[in-house]
């Protein structure tokens, strides 16, 4: 019986419902996609699929880039960002908000990451500011030229 109570603690909490990302459904953009790996798999919120996902490749597109238009701005303070985790590599990243997708500012600079990929994602949290658009700029993969994002999820806390 310890056993099994273990067990279900163990797992219990690795398929928690997460709360609603603010990003979830809301309308993408990206500096480029491969046929098959549009820009909205990214925020559809299924993070645990690593068969959807955003896909672009460096050799077709020099300065990869996935946004997302929370369609007004809200108050955020987390981003979380998964990226493909089927192997083991690590990306390279930024993150950036903006009011009016003009003016950016960073919000992590992952540039040198050597953490490998998981189901978890990396979590970037900063001071609470107001956000209309989140670009996440994907500057290298461990693995190979492939720039791929399972999910990105926004939060106000």
């Amino acid at each position: 019986m310890a056993v099994a109570r273990r067990l279900l603690d163990k797992y219990r909490q690795e398929y928690q419902p997460e709360a609603l990302s603010l990003t979830t459904g809301k309308p993408t953009i990206c500096s480029a996609a491969l046929p098959g790996y549009p820009a909205h798999l990214a925020n559809d919120r299924r993070r645990r699929d690593t068969n959807r996902y955003w896909a672009t490749d460096i050799t077709q597109d020099k300065a990869a880039w996935w946004q997302v238009d929370l369609e007004k701005p809200t108050t955020i303070a987390r981003i979380v960002v998964v990226f493909y985790y089927g192997d083991k590599r690590h990306y390279g990243f930024t993150v950036e908000t903006s009011t009016d997708a003009k003016t950016w500012q960073i919000a992590a600079d992952h540039l040198d990451n050597t953490e490998l990929s998981t189901p978890a994602g990396v979590t970037v949290r900063f001071t609470p500011r107001p956000a209309r658009y989140i670009r996440i700029i994907l500057t290298s993969n461990s693995a190979n030229t492939g720039r791929r994002l399972v999910e990105v999820m926004a939060y106000d806390k």
